[in-house]
């Protein structure tokens, strides 16, 4: 999972190292106007909900057995709070970095090194 402010995507790394789609994209929706830090904090936390809903579904159908979340360490520290139990148990790896604007091909590049 490749995560930013706004943004959650769901990858499968595939036998040939290159990755796939595993599950639609969740965002939070909003433009990018903001509407102050309240409104910030409560549209993280409602995105926050949609990514592990998203998640926990996927659990719930044995769609995947560990997850490496990456996302700027903000971002990875909102979600493992909010995360439930059978999210944080396959929580296999963690990587801070912020890679929003990595094309498909450059973030494999940069998660090379964790599955050594």
């Amino acid at each position: 999972m490749v995560l930013n402010d706004s943004r959650a995507r769901f990858l499968r790394r595939e036998d040939s190292g290159k990755y796939a789609e595993a599950l639609p994209d969740v965002s939070d929706g909003a433009d990018r106007e903001d509407g102050g830090s309240a409104d910030r904090a409560q549209r993280r936390s409602k995105f926050l909900h949609a990514v592990i809903a998203t998640l926990d579904e996927a659990c719930d159908r044995n769609e995947y057995d560990r997850l490496i979340a990456v996302g700027p360490e903000r971002m990875l520290s909102a979600f493992r709070k909010a995360a439930s139990d059978k999210v944080r148990v396959r929580l296999w790896r963690e990587a801070a970095a912020d890679v929003k604007h990595l094309s498909d091909s450059e973030l494999e590049k940069r998660l090379a090194p964790h599955f050594r």
